[in-house]
């Protein structure tokens, strides 16, 4: 038959022979049906060399071999309802323009494919149970850069696993490119990393976090003890006017100006001073706390000396915090000397804010000036104490 063109063969028992002999069709053949038979990859074996349309759908092909006989002028390749597990590469047909390989056994198809198969104009890959993770993402990107070589795109394209995604259409499916890049996610994660340790030490160094936390710990284990140990004192009573924090290298202009001056005549000004009223047996910070709670005002007499002080910082931020947590006016700031910027820590920086918006009291150099100085002083901090002899702010004998 030297002039057949045309060969149908298909719905018949068809299988693949074991003989040895060479496999031999006529040269004119250029169209075969070959569809619903039982036929294996081994069929691409024994295949027309010249033929144009090959048509091997319903059979049990589970993949194109490599290494076969090239059909340079294949054209058109029919495998759908196969077994194939991705899709064939076009080695061996390089003319190959038209491929259908619908409803086989595809879950992430090569993006080999578009590489290897440079001249296919329509692909029919519809109907294929699709396995929608990042193994796909290279093949729909590299679909959407072919210019539409899906055919039956986006309805037969669905997505069959995982269970949570099935029924979506590929179009429809997206995963960030960290997602699917192992390295990308590495590199992003230790910068991640890198950057919330820069942003901790920062924190660490220069604003002192550690240290603020450790006093607050400090402050509510105070409060607890002091909730357990008296429950029936739950209302702190105020027993001070005013309880001054200062720098030992101040405590002379503290004990020959500032408390004679305020403390002038019995029942005017009671002021707490820790070497007089820290009870024995107590932590410091206990000290601190309890002498800041039983104050009407706290009073800081600032100088250089005060923020090299590690104990007026914690006096300070103690007071501080009973400014936010009972929404008090109760912080007098006395400047005694002037203090640059530059000097202040930077753990200071709850200072800085202080001096920034808050009115303070500056200790004048000329001696007219200071009867003003106290007066506004004592003003500040007169209030009515609950004492046993009745006294009142400003009552003298």
């Amino acid at each position: 038959m030297k002039s057949l063109r045309y060969l149908d063969m298909s719905s018949n028992l068809l299988r693949n022979g074991g003989a040895e002999e060479r496999c031999q069709w006529t040269d004119s053949l250029a169209e075969l049906d070959l569809s619903s038979n039982q036929l294996t990859e081994s069929v691409f074996e024994c295949l027309p060399l010249n033929i144009n349309k090959l048509d091997l759908q319903n059979n049990q092909i589970g993949s194109v071999p490599r290494g076969v006989a090239e059909l340079k002028s294949l054209q058109e390749l029919n495998l759908a309802s196969n077994r194939l597990a991705d899709l064939p590469g076009c080695q061996g047909f390089t003319g190959l323009e038209i491929l259908n390989i619908e409803r086989n056994l595809i879950l992430t198809p090569s993006a080999d494919f578009f590489g290897s198969c440079l001249s296919v104009k329509e692909l029919q890959a519809g109907q294929n149970p699709f396995k929608c993770s990042c193994e796909l993402q290279d093949f729909l990107r590299l679909e959407r850069q072919s210019g539409g070589k899906l055919a039956g795109w986006p309805e037969e394209y669905v997505c069959k696993y995982p269970e949570d995604l099935s029924g979506t259409q590929l179009n429809d499916f997206h995963l960030s490119e960290l997602a699917c890049n192992t390295t990308l996610l590495l590199v992003t994660a230790l910068l991640l990393t890198l950057v919330l340790v820069a942003v901790v030490a920062f924190l660490c160094i220069c604003l002192d976090v550690p240290w603020y936390v450790r006093m607050l710990w400090q402050w509510t284990q105070t409060k607890r003890r002091a909730w357990h140990d008296r429950p029936e004192e739950r209302e702190t009573v105020l027993q001070f006017h005013a309880f001054i924090s200062y720098s030992e290298r101040d405590a002379l202009w503290v004990k020959n100006e500032l408390i004679p001056s305020l403390e002038k005549g019995e029942g005017s000004i009671r002021l707490c001073r820790h070497e007089r009223n820290f009870i024995p047996g107590k932590s410091i910070v206990e000290n601190i706390i309890n002498c800041i709670e039983k104050s009407y005002k706290s009073i800081f007499v600032l100088s250089p000396n005060f923020v090299q002080s590690e104990w007026c910082h914690y006096e300070l931020y103690f007071a501080h915090h009973k400014l936010f947590s009972e929404n008090s006016n109760s912080l007098i700031l006395i400047l005694l000397e002037p203090i640059p910027p530059y000097v202040i820590p930077a753990r200071y920086h709850k200072l800085k804010a202080l001096m920034a918006k808050r009115t303070y009291l500056e200790w004048p150099k000329e001696r007219s000036k200071r009867a003003l100085f106290w007066a506004n002083l004592r003003a500040a901090i007169c209030i009515n104490l609950p004492v046993a002899d009745g006294q009142k702010c400003g009552e003298r004998d």
